[in-house]
């Protein structure tokens, strides 16, 4: 899922354009394997339309509805034109596909069979009853079985979340549950790690009770957010196997937001001496969000006044500090507050529970991630592995945060598509650590 937005945390307001087209309907959406064995998931995007990703490939694109059972994509991670490739849904008497033909530009037609099997589950995670979907492998039980841990995002991961149809296509059962206050779960949106990783927690003891889940092989795949929350969940209960770790970082959110805001300015031509300023005042004014802008604001205007005459002072726009050294207080505390993430930790660091746990984990890192920055996680993870510990570092090197690969024209990033070999490598880690392989 979207890592947190550091730049967003304290921006007053946000324009919403209302979406004009329907949302996709959730009974196309799943597993499509084709005679040759590829294997493709077709989910929820971001702006009602549908994705496809490719298992063996990483290719990724949007499908965009032409007419009933009928989408089109175009070139690229996003393009609608010119149509490129057009896929058609094959339903049932209750809509449910079943299966698709896929027309790519040049080449034959092409039919897939929708696979793995589903079923609807609620369970009471904390104060919250909480709605999710049991992705089951084909043949029978018990099967192994892992439950997907959130990003930040308050997308419903029920609708968005693709790795829940590799894992089942490959073999082992999985979990996607949509996190309190998202989709159709009850409760408050919230970051409280601990809180989170309670829900996660229920949702393994769902997954222990199933007759079609193997008890003693539960394993967490973390992304983002998760890389906190799942080994804290793993560390609340000795039902969990293993841990996976996609895109996640040890340290905690306010370094996440100092190494964010110094790579923002890095590229913007600041040095590395004033990068130690713009570190001091980051931390200043991080304080003073995580007071809920009630506390701390004798320090930032300290160092704030300390540096105002610097040159990148007048750098600051799409960073946490924007707001603080435009605005007057009173109105960042008034507006801030309802912007801020709710009950975030932001001096939590995973290295506590790390030291404790001995469950094997896997943590699968790109090399130029800005949204969690892993340069200060990766020494620590081979750190680790150098003291006996059972983690594994796997570094795509030229992937960005998602496991996303880029192109950059005039200095932004351009997503063309998946890390290769991404997909592949989660879950044979998985099926690895299952005893499967």
């Amino acid at each position: 899922m979207r890592p947190i937005k550091i730049v967003l945390l304290i921006a007053f307001f946000a324009a919403v354009l209302p979406g004009c087209a329907s949302s996709p309907p959730r009974k196309l959406m799943g597993a499509y394997r084709f005679p040759d064995g590829k294997l493709i998931s077709v989910r929820k995007s971001e702006d009602k339309t549908l994705r496809y990703r490719v298992y063996q490939t990483g290719e990724s694109s949007r499908l965009y509805k032409k007419r009933r059972l009928r989408y089109v994509s175009g070139p690229g991670f996003a393009a609608r034109t010119p149509v490129t490739l057009v896929v058609d849904f094959k339903t049932d008497e209750q809509g449910f596909a079943t299966g698709l033909t896929w027309r790519a530009e040049d080449r034959p037609v092409e039919s897939a069979d929708r696979v793995v099997g589903q079923e609807w589950v609620t369970f009471a995670g904390g104060d919250a009853e909480l709605f999710g979907r049991l992705d089951l492998p084909e043949g029978p039980g018990p099967h192994p079985a892992v439950v997907l841990v959130h990003g930040s995002g308050k997308d419903a991961a029920t609708d968005y979340f693709s790795s829940c149809d590799f894992f089942a296509a490959n073999g082992i059962a999985a979990l996607t549950f949509d996190k309190r206050g998202t989709g159709r779960s009850g409760g408050d949106y919230t970051f409280d790690f601990r809180g989170l990783a309670e829900d996660v927690v229920a949702a393994v003891s769902l997954l222990k009770r199933h007759p079609e889940v193997d008890a003693s092989r539960i394993g967490l795949a973390g992304y983002s957010q998760g890389g906190w929350v799942g080994p804290l969940a793993a560390s609340m209960t000795d039902d969990v196997a293993y841990v996976i770790v996609s895109y996640g970082m040890i340290e905690s959110p306010a370094e996440e937001a100092r190494l964010e805001t110094r790579e923002i300015m890095r590229k913007r031509g600041v040095d590395e001496e004033n990068l130690k300023r713009v570190d001091e005042l980051t931390l200043a004014g991080v304080r003073v969000i995580s007071n809920g802008f009630r506390e701390g604001w004798d320090e930032f205007d300290a160092v704030k006044k300390k540096y105002e005459d610097a040159p990148w002072m007048k750098q600051l726009s799409g960073t946490i500090l924007d707001r603080l050294v435009k605005y007057p207080h009173w109105l960042v505390r008034l507006f801030g507050r309802f912007e801020s993430p709710k009950h975030l930790p932001w001096f939590y660091d995973s290295s506590e529970v790390l030291d404790e746990l001995s469950i094997p984990m896997v943590w699968i890192l790109g090399g130029k991630d800005e949204s969690a920055p892993n340069q200060l996680t990766i020494p620590k993870l081979r750190a680790y592995r150098a003291e006996g510990k059972p983690y594994e570092l796997i570094l795509f090197p030229d992937a960005a945060h998602g496991m996303l690969e880029f192109r950059e024209e005039e200095g932004v990033r351009m997503y063309t598509g998946y890390a290769t070999d991404y997909f592949r490598t989660e879950v044979g880690k998985a099926r690895e650590l299952s005893g499967l392989d």
